[in-house]
Parts: structure tokens; sequence; C-alpha cells
């Protein structure tokens, strides 16, 4: 959000000083020239108290994201609660942000959203009214525990995973807080999304150790699976890496289609064409990792099960945080049906699996008409029960793209 509102300052004031040497004064009162300069000079002074608003909601959350205490206190209840309405399971309540309010336009519509240059008047206009209509507190949400769901269900883990779209394995790995490091170098970026970019033939303790370990989970879970494409890098997140910062915004990583699949080349198009290719899906393993010594009290992460998710809650974005083409992606509106889940207390011998992508073609193909969601829009949170002074989450994520 800090970055969407640097963007749009500077393209309103470039754009402002462009006017003035082009020997028009987009400010002053009594500027002369046409129509459409007069027009243009009403929607720049519009543009610059959106810009303003949005600068003190920006304010506003840094406030509500950076004071844990005072989101302890707004909570009302514990995980020591239980609900009737789902089952009896533990919850608690966190004060969620960036979700969108209800009503932003009708699914099918992808909201633009440039981050980065060149920004034109229409660009600057649609980032801020995507901004803007996330302003507003906090909102509390329950988030149930996942770990009392799958003792109840009693599923495989393949099973509950494809009922889900989520599930927690324990995988202890050979990798040490050197090797997340090593294998880190980069900020996270759309080459950990899609692999484009990604260096090739690039040996890290990722490819030579985790890799291994993440290939072999998914060949348990998808014995019929062609091809799984693995990265030599991996993103970290926590205190002295290149992301100390967590992402407290819900949202999911990817569209609903390989139309959608971010940055597809020719490569991708023709592979995914083939007769004999089903299909292909994105699986996110997320799990703490070394130097964490005890498990994730403070900022765990949080899933939303896709069948709870209404369509018309789903704010397909396409977003243009770098020079590289816009990526699609989903936000989303809250709705009191939605079931967000966590795993509490994991450690770093567990690992979160969750369906990020997927589109199997037979499927697709039968629920034109009624399309279902299987993928998991996902935050991090700030639990309102943490003891105030306990470990920092340093965490790992890793995507792979798992092809049939």
């Amino acid at each position: 959000a800090a970055t969407a509102a640097a963007a749009v300052a500077v393209a309103v004031e470039g754009h402002s000083h462009s006017c003035r040497l082009d020997g028009r004064d987009c400010e002053g009162e009594e500027a002369e020239g046409t129509e459409e300069d007069a027009a243009e000079n009403s929607l720049m002074q519009g543009l610059r108290r959106c810009l303003a608003t949005a600068r003190q909601l920006l304010v506003q959350q840094h406030h509500h994201l950076t004071s844990s205490t005072v989101l302890c206190e707004q909570a009302q209840m514990t995980n020591e609660e239980r609900d009737d309405e789902n089952g009896g399971l533990s919850y608690v309540v966190a004060q969620l942000t960036g979700l969108h309010k209800k009503g932003f336009g009708e699914f099918g519509e992808w909201h633009v959203v440039t981050l980065h240059p060149p920004m034109g008047l229409r660009e600057i206009w649609n980032t801020a009214r995507f901004m803007l209509n996330t302003r507003g507190p906090p909102i509390p949400v329950k988030i149930w525990d996942a770990r009392e769901l799958e003792e109840k269900e009693g599923l495989s883990k393949k099973e509950f995973l494809e009922k889900h779209g989520f599930v927690l394995i324990r995988k202890p790995t050979a990798m040490t807080s050197r090797d997340w490091i090593a294998s880190a170098p980069i900020t996270l970026d759309l080459c950990h999304f899609t692999g484009i970019g990604m260096p090739k033939n690039k040996i890290t303790p990722v490819s030579e150790i985790y890799a291994k370990e993440v290939e072999e989970v998914v060949r348990e879970l998808y014995p019929d699976a062609t091809l799984v494409e693995c990265d030599p890098l991996c993103a970290r997140r926590g205190p002295g890496t290149k992301n100390p910062n967590y992402s407290f915004g819900p949202h999911q990583d990817y569209g609903l289609t390989a139309d959608d699949w971010p940055l597809a080349g020719e490569g991708f198009r023709q592979r995914f064409s083939k007769r004999e290719t089903k299909g292909m899906m994105a699986l996110n393993f997320w799990r703490p990792v070394a130097p964490m010594k005890g498990p994730v009290l403070q900022h765990p992460l949080a899933v939303c099960e896709p069948s709870t998710v209404k369509w018309d809650d789903v704010i397909l974005t396409s977003i243009k945080w770098d020079e590289k083409p816009h990526h699609r992606m989903m936000t989303i509106a809250y709705d009191e049906d939605q079931r967000w889940y966590y795993y509490p207390n994991m450690t770093t011998d567990e690992v979160l699996i969750f369906k990020s992508f997927q589109h199997l073609k037979e499927q697709h193909d039968a629920e034109v008409e009624s399309p279902v969601l299987r993928t998991c829009f996902h935050t991090a949170f700030h639990h309102p029960d943490a003891p105030k002074n306990c470990e920092p989450r340093q965490s790992a994520e890793y995507r792979v793209r798992v092809w049939f």
C-alpha cells in the first residue's frame, strides 16, 4: 500500500511537472487553455484529494498493523472459545486489514492496479480507486483451529487437501538457517510465482536439498503427476531477511484459468494445449524455518476454505508492481460465511501446503456454467493471544508447479 501511494504521488507530481514544461499551469487558478486543459486540471485536483485521503488511510492502517497490543485488546474472544456454527471448533478473533468492501464491480471484471511507471491518468485513477475500497478499520474475523478440523474429520492428507484446499504435513527438513538464507537472495517477485526469470541450473541448498524433499511429498499426494517443476530459490520472511515484513492483506497469488497464468510464454501455452496434458496446479509450501526455535505464536498464516467464498466477493486483480507486465491475481471482500483457518503453534518440522492455482481441463470444462473455486486466499494475522515479547516468525514459502 505504501508503494502504491508513492507511485501515485510520483505520477501525479510528474504529470503536473510535464504540464508546466508544456507551458500550461495545471495548478494555476487563472491558467489559460482549452476546455480539455480545464477538465484535466479538475481531474488532477480530484486525484490529489484522493491521494491525500489514501495517505491518511495508510497512516491509520500502519498504526493498526504495528500495534499488536491494540489488536489484542480489540479481540473479543480467545482461542478457548468454541463455535457451534462450525462443529464446536476452537477459534480466535483476529483483526484483518486489506479486505475490500462488497460490491466493488461485478465478478469477471479485472481491476487494473499499476504501481510502477509509466502511469497515466487512467492508471492513477484505477489504482487510487482500488486502494480506497479497502479503506476502513480492521475487520474482526473468526479464524478456526485447522488441527482440530483435521482430527475431527479423520481424512487422509490427500483427501483433506482435496476437500479444503490446504493440509498440514509433518516433514522435518535437512535445511539449515544458512541454507535458507543462501537460497533466498532476492525479494519476493514474479519469478517465485512462475519460474520465469529464475536462474537456470543454479545450484543452491534449495535445489540440492529442499526441492527433493518437496517433490517427494508431491509425488505421495499426486502419484499421477507427470512433472513437478521446482525452482532453485525460495522466498524468506522475517527479521533479517530480504522480506522482513509479513503479508497482512488477504489475497490469492494467481488467477482462475491457464489464460490468467502470469506472463505465460509460448512454451507454457504449447505444453498446456497438448492433448495429453490434463492440466496444472501450483502448490505453496509454507513453513516456519530455522533459526526459529519455538512454535509460531505471533503472526501465523490463515487460509480461507475455497468452498465458503462467494464469487461476488472475489476481486479479480491485474497488478503491475515492477517493470514486468501486469500479473493476474485475486483479492477478496469479507463475508461472514467465509471460513478462515490456521494451524496453531506450527513448528519447523511442519509444512502447510495449500493450493494457489488449479486448472484441470476436464474439471474446468464441466464447470463452465457453475465454476468452483479450489484455491486458497491467505494472509498473515496478528494472533490476539500472542505473548508480548514472543519470538518473531521466521518462515519460507516455496511454490511448485505440478503438471498432469
